[in-house]
């Protein structure tokens, strides 16, 4: 009897274990791998807490949250993209061997990237980007014989890139930027033969760009900008006939630079900008027929701007700004009709602007400040109707202001100060259009200011020093809501001061060396944003108002050589930004306090 109900007790112990066995093991190994992986999370959606989990009426995780499988129930997507999961990946998903799509981009995982993803044979798609995994790239991904996607860009890895990635024959996308890779770019680049796409930018690469990526010939999108490269470019670069997007810019390259094969084609974005180059633009990118931006700024080329460029008619934008070219820009420039933003800044290019620049019917912005340009803007060019943008600053440039920059119903900014204009100011500009910026300082101007030139309230800097200049400030210039710096010095300018009081976000004024009389205006005291105030050297009657104690971000303050009398404001001892006071030249009587500071 009592055999008997020990072997009762026995075989109910078996049937409960068994049960328990049989409730666990009925979920297939890529569910118990993918229940491994979740310990290693610290932070998961609701859907995926609900559904991966074991439950006895499920034999397969293909229902759960982020899970694909294919016909023979076997796991082949992860994809947990933007899911807002943290924690770690863990080395488990190297146990999902039918595994092809791996995406857990745009979350919060952290920790290595497991290099037992090597193990995942069929493995065609890797998206770990936008997280923060750290530690080397694994050398095991280049046995990923099917991987053709491969993004780790947005992490913090580190190390050097593995030549192994590059032995991978169906290898399509490799994206490695914005992380903190160092070491040289791989010799063996060039075994990708099937890379489409090479983003290495913002990383901190080293050592010469390998002659052997010439043989990546379907290579269309190649960064490499934002690095510590050296050396020259390699001459192969003219071998990609498929390239379409080539930057290189904030290295330290060097040499001539030899590109612009009749091969390119299909090039549509060229920067090589912040390199240490030598030589002039090369003329054969004439050949890039396709070019739609072509970027080369502080790269200490010299010579001239080759007119083959002129061939490009496809390009909107050319910027070759801080260089050392010299002589004239070439007419041919003209002949880019598609061209809507040219940069010739900082050069020493000179002589006299060729009228064939006005065909460029689509230009927007045309920016030649700080070289050597002389004789007058051609006609043509104030009659390009696109243009929102002329910044000629700092160049030998005479003639007037023709009645044809009024018709600019799209003209925003305009700086040509430090040249040798004369004339007037065309009474209508501003009328028919939106201007934004208007620096005139430094010229030979003469007459009035215009009445329109805040007609579309939306000007913020108003700049006519050292003109010759008079007649008052129009009270448009008063009510001007948007205007934060108004800049009138040294003119022939009369008349009371504008109240200011609609100027809200006027910051800087300086109408010093004028013929300005009357009182000091009260409204400059609710003009908050106030810091710099110069009012020297008029005919300022009056005492100084109190309410002036109210501008609190002062800091320089120049009222000197007037008229003014009266006391002192005892308030304006609460000024705690103020470094430079200056009141002398005036009729104060009481204490005043001392000049202090330039």
């Amino acid at each position: 009897m009592k055999n008997l109900v020990l072997f009762e007790t026995l075989l109910l112990f078996c049937l409960v274990v068994s049960t328990r066995i049989v409730s666990i093991s009925c979920l297939n190994s890529d569910g118990l791998s993918l229940l491994s992986l979740r310990k290693h999370l610290d932070k998961v959606p609701p859907e995926l807490t609900s559904t991966w989990k074991t439950n006895s009426s499920e034999s397969t995780p293909c229902n759960w949250f982020g899970i694909t499988c294919d016909d023979s129930k076997k796991v082949t997507s992860l994809n947990l993209t933007g899911a807002g999961v943290s924690g770690q990946l863990g080395p488990e998903v190297g146990q999902i061997k039918s595994l092809e799509i791996l995406d857990v981009s745009s979350n919060n995982l952290s920790g290595m990237i497991p290099s037992s993803l090597g193990n995942c044979s069929s493995l065609v798609y890797i998206d770990v980007s936008e997280n923060r995994f750290s530690g080397k790239i694994p050398d095991t991904l280049g046995s990923l014989k099917s991987l053709a996607d491969l993004y780790l860009y947005s992490n913090s890895l580190t190390g050097e890139l593995p030549k192994s990635l590059f032995q991978i024959p169906a290898l399509n996308y490799l994206h490695v930027e914005h992380n903190n890779l160092t070491g040289s770019i791989p010799q063996n680049v060039g075994e990708a033969k099937e890379i489409l796409e090479l983003r290495l930018f913002d990383n901190q690469f080293s050592g010469t760009i390998p002659e052997s990526i010439g043989n990546c010939r379907k290579l269309e999108i190649l960064y490499l900008h934002n690095n510590k490269l050296v050396g020259s470019l390699p001459a192969s670069l003219n071998l990609l006939e498929s390239l379409t997007d080539l930057f290189v810019a904030n290295n330290s390259l060097s040499g001539t630079v030899r590109f612009g094969s009749t091969k390119c084609r299909k090039l549509v974005t060229l920067d090589f900008s912040y390199n240490q180059f030598e030589g002039g633009v090369p003329p054969e990118l004439g050949n890039c027929s396709s070019l739609d931006a072509l970027v080369i700024i502080k790269c200490n080329l010299s010579g001239t701007i080759p007119s083959s460029l002129g061939m490009l008619k496809n390009l909107t934008v050319l910027n070759l700004s801080e260089n050392r070219l010299s002589e004239s820009i070439p007419a041919e420039i003209g002949d880019c009709s598609s061209l809507s933003t040219l940069k010739l800044n900082n050069n020493q290019l000179g002589g006299q602007l060729p009228s064939a620049l006005g065909k460029l019917q689509k230009l927007e912005s045309l920016e030649l400040f700080e070289n050597q340009f002389s004789g007058e803007i051609p006609i043509e060019i104030w009659k390009i109707q696109s243009l929102t943008q002329l910044l000629v600053y700092k160049n030998s440039l005479t003639g007037t202001l023709p009645v044809e920059m009024t018709k600019l119903k799209n003209l925003r900014i305009v700086t040509i100060f430090n040249n040798s204009f004369s004339g007037v100011i065309p009474p209508g500009l501003g009328l028919n259009s939106n201007l934004e910026i208007l620096d005139f300082i430094g010229n030979n101007l003469t007459g009035e200011i215009p009445p329109n030139l805040c007609h579309g309230n939306k000007l913020t800097v108003f700049n006519l020093g050292s003109n010759q200049l008079h007649g008052n400030i129009p009270a448009s210039i008063g009510q001007c809501k948007s205007l934060s710096r108004l800049i009138l010095r040294d003119n022939n300018l009369s008349g009371p001061l504008p109240e200011f009081s609609q100027n809200q976000d006027l910051s800087f004024l300086d109408v010093n060396s004028n013929k300005f009389e009357g009182p000091i205006p009260r409204g400059l005291g609710s003009c908050r944003k106030l810091n710099t105030i110069n009012l020297s050297r008029n005919k300022l009657m009056g005492a100084i108002p109190p309410v002036l104690g109210n501008l609190q971000k002062l800091r320089y303050l120049n009222l000197g050589v007037n008229l003014l009398t009266g006391l002192v404001p005892p308030k304006f001892g609460n000024w705690k930004e103020l470094t430079t006071l200056i009141l002398s030249g005036n009729r104060f009587s009481g204490f005043v306090p001392p000049d202090r500071g330039s």
